[in-house]
């Protein structure tokens, strides 16, 4: 099993060692909305800075909402040059969710800049989940970031709600 850092007997424990044993979290507050647009753009909180040459596990928790007219989509900025994939598990597109149950759902492993569509309760309001998850390694350092957009550019505003999350551990 990797543990990052590494400990070695004698070695002095120092603030900045301990310190990177924790997780990086980035909390969502506040809702970001985006209206008319296809474009992917970076979310202004779910950001994270990596270090080179390392390996960090992420977990990104999105509590979304959108018109099945516009639905929601994602992807990955990693720094520079990376080796890695995600998971996606949410609602598959084309569906839309009631209140009560949920629908046919998706279950794939994508590269980092493949777009991923996902289904929704067909309201700006109600929201729905996905959870996206994967191993990147880096070679330079740089800023991981969710990207986000509309599926299909439509006036009403898509929603990456306050409580979505991300979570990231370096490995090694």
């Amino acid at each position: 099993m990797a543990q990052y850092p590494v400990l070695l007997a004698g070695q002095r424990i120092t603030a900045a060692m301990l310190a990177s044993m924790l997780p990086l979290e980035q909390m969502k507050f506040a809702n970001t909305d985006r209206a008319a647009t296809t474009t992917f753009a970076d979310d202004p909180d779910l950001t994270i800075a990596l270090e080179a040459g390392a390996t960090y596990r992420v977990e990104m928790y999105l509590h979304y909402a959108a018109l099945d007219a516009a639905r929601f989509k994602t992807m990955w900025s990693v720094p520079g040059t990376w080796t890695g994939n995600r998971s996606a598990v949410g609602p598959d597109q084309g569906q839309i969710l009631s209140a009560t149950s949920g629908g046919n759902g998706r279950w794939g492993v994508h590269n980092f800049s493949t777009a991923v569509t996902y289904g929704t309760r067909d309201n700006a309001g109600n929201q729905c989940y996905a959870l996206e998850e994967g191993m990147v390694t880096t070679t330079t350092a740089g800023t991981l970031a969710l990207q986000w957009a509309q599926a299909t550019s439509n006036a009403t505003a898509s929603r990456l709600a306050a409580g979505s999350y991300m979570r990231v551990k370096r490995l090694s």
